[in-house]
């Protein structure tokens, strides 16, 4: 199956300002150094796959995204469909999961 392209148009891809993480030394590996990640926007590396994730569904028309995650995925996610779109709680037809 195709992906569909994205629609003629589309806003630029979803960003609550992510990467840019800060390269920080290792105290105990000199010369080495790695990104900090807690400088994203929800303090998670989760962040650098969210963005493309929710804008490549924006741009195809979705409405919605779900993932299935109880940590820093489902707070990356919820964060990125709330700049996407107006979030909304349940399926929209008075369910919401308990």
């Amino acid at each position: 199956m195709e992906a569909a392209p994205p629609a003629r148009g589309a806003p630029g891809p979803v960003s609550l300002g992510q990467g840019g993480a800060p390269p920080v030394p290792l105290r105990h590996l000199p010369g080495v150094r790695i990104n900090d990640e807690r400088a994203n926007p929800t303090g998670s590396f989760k962040d650098r796959k969210t963005s493309p994730a929710v804008s490549w569904a924006r741009d195809r028309g979705f409405g919605t995204v779900a993932v299935a995650s109880t940590g820093h995925a489902a707070v990356s996610t919820a964060a990125y469909a709330a700049a996407a779109w107006a979030v909304r709680h349940g399926r929209g037809d008075g369910y919401a999961p308990s």
